[in-house]
């Protein structure tokens, strides 16, 4: 009997949330054998779908939720073959060609052990991680955190340095903003200045898949990497997991080169994962369950301020009985700034010389967070699967921007994700996916509603250059806060016609967004020297405050359509072709420009409704060439265009100053302010009265909002993969 395997990946489609098998069976002449029984049987939840070859020998399974299968493979007259140990990976498509041997009168059933050969069939560049690695190794080098660390192990990818912003690693040379992130095909962008919104604790990733470049139409939004996590589902056993990863100072030896310097200990860095999960069968073979839940602490030592200086207690008594001075603004002061222990220098104050010392300022720095995961999945039949999915994160950080512990704060971050697909075979040969998603970010920058400054309606922020900068007041990007919510309708089909598989969707977003954030909402008064606040005289580096506090409404829509052609020329030859198009609308806020109409200057500025793009097309053109009969060489090429977002923070800092503006008071002050600075209000909300004038209007404008241009990239690539052995791979 000669039973053998000959195997290839294929395409990515549009299943975010799974991959595809796809396949020949042939007898051993190379002839096609129509009518075949091929099953694949997932090896954890006993999950069984069934398909036959087509007159052509093909078969195809779409849509297999991502894992081992065991493939069996029985014709009339043939001796039925079974291969064991079939990965199916996240966004590929694995192509497994069977051949068959005649059957025998006293034969048995042979078991074969399946390779994994590189992919030979795209020109895509894509790194798999399942969840053995995502568990294992180390993930702590960037921010995003988790599983997105393990993308720094793919070639072409590099930590993200000085850039730019945004979160996650420089991908084929794009900068971090360029990034993509999904979970279980749902949205996880931040949209006010990019990056990743929802953390996946690595014991709850089953899959995470990095697509670097010439990824096909199905995939857009962005220009560099596009990192996609799926979560782990439920089997036929039951289990469960109780785990700890710890990380302590005291655990860690200490670096030569602090060794070298006298330090013999590490600065506090103390982080713990602890966490739980399990998981089963609700019904054999049909319906299953998950859930995780972590708790992550962690603690680390600060960095040290400058050495700022405060009065001693003789300096506050010399300074109390002095005439003429503010005994509010000094009450505040003595209120938050402690004296000094002992005299190091001395100020002068009222043309009298006061005493003053360092005044230390050990400033906290830890994080609560909590984490949840849940999965569902029901296999309804051969034609209809359910998947459900739920993700809860809860984040307290301690703010300390505000330098002074009396003005310290939680800074609370809550993120939701839900997630149901729907996965319908009409045919063998036409497949649907359809996705609802869900995301809810909501994060807070508070001021605490205890800080008050009497006289004053909200608490400034003051500095005193004399006191080597020494701040008094909260966080000075306080008040702020983000929600965003996510709204995302998916679907995608797939339809398969002789040696052209075409793939067809639409994925729609509707973003409901609300945010604030107002540099200087609370007023900025800079002091060179503390007498100048002790006297109430108006500051003489910096006042300023912007007036009115507006909240800024990032609502949009994008809509991206899409359709690919992935042509099999020959059993060498794949040519890959698809077309994307992208409609991303300007966010309400950006629409009010208008109401700066009265600052056009005809044939120079006109402050119109900015109009969106609506001709963002971008073509996808793909090739890989296998030469031989190994199936171990691949060699690609390819063209595309991509088009990435624009961030909410570029309006939320241009609104026209009918919303908001900044009085400046050292370069316009009009009633003279001299004295009584504070006692009178200092910079008070209802400064400006009235409509602007044309010529105030334009003074007070600082950016406007462009009709909206998105930024986007042009890629190609050429690449050769060969693999030496099973596990060796050579790549550039």
């Amino acid at each position: 009997m000669l039973v053998s395997f000959v195997a290839a990946d294929g395409l990515a489609h549009a299943q975010s949330t799974s991959g595809d098998l796809v396949g020949s069976v042939m007898d051993a002449t190379g002839a096609v054998i129509p009518g075949a029984a091929v099953s694949a049987v997932h090896e954890t939840t006993g999950v069984r779908i069934s398909r036959q070859t087509e007159a052509s020998g093909q078969y195809r399974f779409t849509n297999l939720p991502i894992g081992t299968y065991d493939l069996t493979v029985t014709a009339p007259g043939f001796a039925v073959a079974n291969l064991k140990g079939l990965a199916i990976e996240l966004n590929k498509t694995v192509t497994q060609n069977v051949t068959l041997a005649v059957a025998q009168v006293s034969q048995t059933t042979a078991v074969v052990e399946a390779e994994q050969p590189i992919d030979t069939s795209t020109a895509q560049i894509q790194t798999n991680f399942g969840s053995k690695l995502a568990a294992d190794l180390p993930t702590a080098s960037f921010a995003a955190g988790g599983v997105l660390n393990l993308s720094l192990l793919s070639a072409g990818v590099a930590n993200a340095g000085g850039v730019g912003m945004g979160e996650g690693p420089s991908v084929g040379g794009q900068r971090p903003d360029n990034n993509n992130f999904t979970i279980e095909g749902i949205d996880n962008n931040q949209k006010t200045t990019t990056g990743a919104l929802a953390f996946v604790p690595n014991d709850a990733v089953s899959e995470f898949t990095l697509l670097q470049n010439q990824f096909s139409a199905e995939f857009g939004h962005s220009s560099g990497g596009q990192f996609n996590t799926t979560i782990k589902s439920g089997t036929n056993q039951i289990h469960g997991s109780v785990y700890e990863y710890f990380s302590n100072r005291n655990f860690n030896a200490v670096d030569q080169s602090s060794a070298n310097s006298g330090i013999l200990t590490n600065p506090r860095f103390d982080q713990s994962r602890l966490g739980a999960s399990f998981g089963g069968p609700i019904k054999k073979d049909k319906l299953f369950y998950y859930a995780l839940f972590e708790y992550n602490p962690t603690g680390q030592a600060s960095v040290p301020t400058s050495a700022l200086l405060a009065p001693t207690a003789a300096g506050y008594a010399q300074i109390a009985a002095m005439p003429g001075i503010s005994q509010n603004n000094l009450s505040v002061l003595q209120k938050y700034v402690p004296p000094a222990a002992t005299a190091t220098q001395s100020i002068s104050v009222g043309g009298a010389s006061v005493p003053v010392g360092i005044f230390p300022v050990a400033a906290p720095n830890y994080q609560n967070a909590y984490y949840g995961v849940g999965s569902v999945d029901y296999s309804i039949s051969d034609r209809d699967q359910l998947r459900g999915r739920f993700i809860y994160n809860r984040v307290d950080t301690i703010d300390t921007a505000g330098t002074l512990p009396a003005f310290f704060d939680l800074q609370p971050t809550r993120v939701y994700i839900a997630t149901l697909s729907e996965f319908h075979n009409f045919s063998p040969n036409v497949t649907n996916e359809l996705r609802l998603g869900y995301l809810r970010f909501n994060q807070q920058v508070p001021v605490p509603s205890t800080l008050t400054f009497p006289g004053l309606d909200s608490f400034p922020n003051l500095s005193f250059a004399d006191l080597n900068g020494l701040p008094l007041g909260p966080d000075p990007q306080a008040p702020q806060f983000t929600i965003q919510n996510t709204y995302q309708l998916t679907d995608n089909l797939t339809w398969t016609k002789g040696v052209h598989t075409f793939t067809f969707g639409f994925d729609g977003r509707k973003f409901i967004s609300p945010q604030t954030f107002t540099q200087r909402a609370r007023g900025d008064y800079e002091y060179s020297n503390l007498s100048s606040y002790l006297f109430d005289l108006l500051p003489d580096q910096v006042a300023q405050r912007s007036l009115g506090n507006p909240v800024y409404y990032g609502d949009q829509i994008a809509t991206y359509l899409y359709a690919n052609d992935q042509w099999k020329a020959n059993r060498h030859l794949t040519v890959n072709l698809g077309l994307r198009w992208e409609f991303t609308s300007v966010p309400y806020s950006e629409r009010l420009q208008p109401l700066n109409s009265i600052s056009n200057v005809p044939g120079l500025i006109t402050f119109s409704k900015p109009q969106p793009q609506y001709k963002n097309f971008g073509p996808r053109i793909g090739i890989a060439y296998s030469p031989g009969e190994s199936g171990r060489t691949s060699i690609r090429a390819g063209f595309g265009m991509n088009y990435d977002v624009i961030i909410d923070n570029i309006g939320i800092l241009a609104l026209p100053p009918q919303l908001s503006t900044t009085v400046d008071l050292l370069t316009f002050n009009p009633k003279n302010i001299q004295t009584n600075f504070l006692t009178n209000g200092g910079i008070v909300p209802n400064t400006s009265t009235g409509p602007l004038s044309q010529a105030d209007a334009r003074a007070a404008t600082a950016a406007f909002i462009p009709d909206q241009k998105l930024p986007y990239s042009i890629q190609w690539n050429f690449g050769i993969q060969h693999q030496f052995l099973n596990d060796y791979t050579f790549e550039a």
